[in-house]
């Protein structure tokens, strides 16, 4: 007399077939979030830091505004490893704690704010309904303060970070 009847998964045939087929659908999702997090971030990181270092650039020149804005701009271009371009770097000045209404004494401020739109990398829109943009903006602002003056700095009306 036999205990056990042997089964030959007959009657599981496709059981496997359709876990998987309910699960591949949250499991893309889940990578490709973890994905775009990731390299977003990493973008973010970047934007951020190379906006600080073209702040801290400017806030230790002595010059012109003209020929300072331009290296500042450069220095955010060359240390954002091709994320921006000129066109997404502002410099300003800001009259610091004298308020004297000049702008580019030493002790007033240089914000540098840079602009960054991320192009999603992963078909992510494809799982999430209402989800239907294709990048997404970064933004990054550091204000350092000058360290020497600056001849010709004015101020654009734009406040600070």
């Amino acid at each position: 007399m036999k205990l056990f009847r042997r089964s030959d998964g007959r009657g599981e045939r496709g059981q496997a077939v359709i876990e998987f087929a309910f699960i591949l659908p949250l499991f893309l999702i889940v990578l490709f979030l973890v994905v775009e997090f990731g390299v977003g971030f990493s973008r973010w990181i970047v934007i951020t830091n190379s906006t600080r270092e073209a702040a801290r650039f400017g806030a230790v020149q002595n010059g012109d505004a003209a020929s300072i804005e331009s290296g500042v701009i450069n220095r955010a271009v060359l240390t954002s490893n091709g994320l921006l371009d000129p066109s997404d770097v502002t410099v300003n000045y800001i009259d610091g704690p004298d308020i004297n209404g000049d702008a580019g004494d030493r002790g007033d401020s240089v914000v540098v704010a840079t602009t960054f739109d991320y192009g999603l990398i992963t078909p992510i829109r494809a799982f999430l309904a209402g989800f239907d943009r294709d990048s997404i903006t970064m933004s990054a602002c550091a204000d350092m303060r000058l360290e020497l003056g600056i001849d010709g700095a004015s101020n654009d009306g734009v406040t600070q970070c």
